[in-house]
């Protein structure tokens, strides 16, 4: 039956579970081209694609921090051939470190390797309903030092940049520089500085019985202000801490010297439920989208590695995009041949094929063509409305 005489009573269900939809025509090929751009990006700096399954054994996936940290996030499934259990990726970085350090294990450091794939997740985001998303990003392999990270930052600004995402501001932060001024010290204590942390209570962490509270209200009053309130800091902090916070004030210096009008916030005490990186991370923000559209910073693979991830949260570049143009489609009626049809895409045109018997100028009307060819040996003609 004909798709318009369809009742869409008789159709069967189209419901789809929540945080999943169909993306359809012209924005699946929009969404195809403008990933194609990163990653012809990511790949002019000799970073190398992989693409790794969607499924793996769970014990391997989710073994390391890398995977554990979104265990909770995770569908698990029974593999029906070894009966073991599978898991589904909610995140490709741990995939990429064992790629690296298992199948490329014999190639030179640092190593650069690229991805782009569909990924799913149980629970979605606060601020993204979706609950499959595209990733895609970058892995460097092998170094984890400030340069590292510039180079990160500087590649998904570019990246975005040339997908045609402007407003860009980023944020640079070290969660591991917490741990590192407060040390040791009871879970209480801990949990409740965590707590002043989260709100950015400086009053209250000042309260709080720890020998190094004030100074940890310092750094929080510092974030977000100019490099020099930052560098008055250093003095004050422990050798650890004072390497921490230069690492972030480098990294600022060296991607401000390339985008000298992109707005970087130096969040020094940002931490995170779940997160795998244990040095520098930084997340990029874009005028208009709710959230973090990209994110990386320096980890540790499970292979004893040194490493610095960027990945770009696919779903929240794409819906912000204008719509690519596309040039005028020419209609080729059955009786031109499909050997003209074919001629005139070599010559970058966009046709859609007639069907045998059919009235050409209406079904060309019907297929919104702007021209149409009858005959082999006949110029395009416009389509009359």
């Amino acid at each position: 039956m004909p798709a318009d005489k369809i009742n869409p009573s008789d159709a069967p269900s189209a419901l789809l579970p929540a945080g999943l939809q169909d993306v359809l025509y012209p924005q699946a090929e929009n969404d195809a081209k403008a990933s194609e751009i990163i990653m012809d990006c990511l790949a002019a700096f000799g970073y190398q694609r992989v693409q790794p399954p969607l499924v793996e054994f769970e014990d391997s996936l989710l073994g390391d921090r890398l995977g554990a940290a979104l265990s909770d996030k995770t569908f698990r499934l029974l593999d029906p051939l070894s009966h073991k259990m599978m898991a589904l990726r909610a995140d490709m970085t741990a995939q990429i470190a064992r790629i690296s350090g298992a199948r490329l294990a014999h190639l030179p450091r640092p190593l650069r390797l690229s991805y782009c794939g569909s990924v799913m997740r149980v629970v979605p985001d606060v601020l993204n309903p979706e609950r499959q998303m595209v990733q895609a990003g970058a892995e460097l392999i092998g170094s984890s030092d400030a340069l590292a990270s510039a180079e990160m930052v500087s590649l998904g600004v570019r990246a975005l940049n040339l997908a045609g995402i402007s407003g860009l501001t980023v944020d640079i932060g070290i969660p591991h520089l917490f741990d590192v001024i407060i040390g040791d010290c009871a879970p209480d204590i801990r949990d409740a500085l965590v707590q002043g942390l989260r709100l950015r209570d400086r009053d209250a962490i000042i309260q709080i019985a720890h020998e190094n509270a004030a100074l940890l209200a310092e750094v929080i009053e510092a974030s977000g202000q100019s490099r020099d309130a930052i560098a008055a800091l250093l003095p004050k902090l422990s050798p650890q801490a004072s390497a921490l916070v230069e690492t972030v004030l480098h990294v600022e210096s060296v991607v401000h010297e390339i985008w000298p009008d992109l707005p970087i916030t130096l969040d020094l005490l940002d931490v995170r439920d779940g997160d795998y990186h244990n040095g520098l991370n930084f997340a990029i923000f874009a005028q208009g989208l709710q959230g973090e559209i990209a994110r990386g910073g320096a980890y540790q693979t499970g292979f004893g590695e040194d490493a610095t991830g960027l990945s770009i949260y696919m779903e929240r570049v794409l819906r912000a995009l204008p719509g690519q143009p596309k040039g005028p489609v020419i209609y080729v009626a059955a009786s031109a041949g499909l050997a003209t049809a074919m001629a005139l895409v070599d010559r970058g045109r966009h046709v859609v094929m007639g069907s045998e018997g059919a009235d050409a100028m209406q079904e060309a009307q019907k297929m919104g063509c702007e021209f149409i060819v009858t005959s082999a040996d006949e110029m395009p003609q416009a389509v009359k409305n």
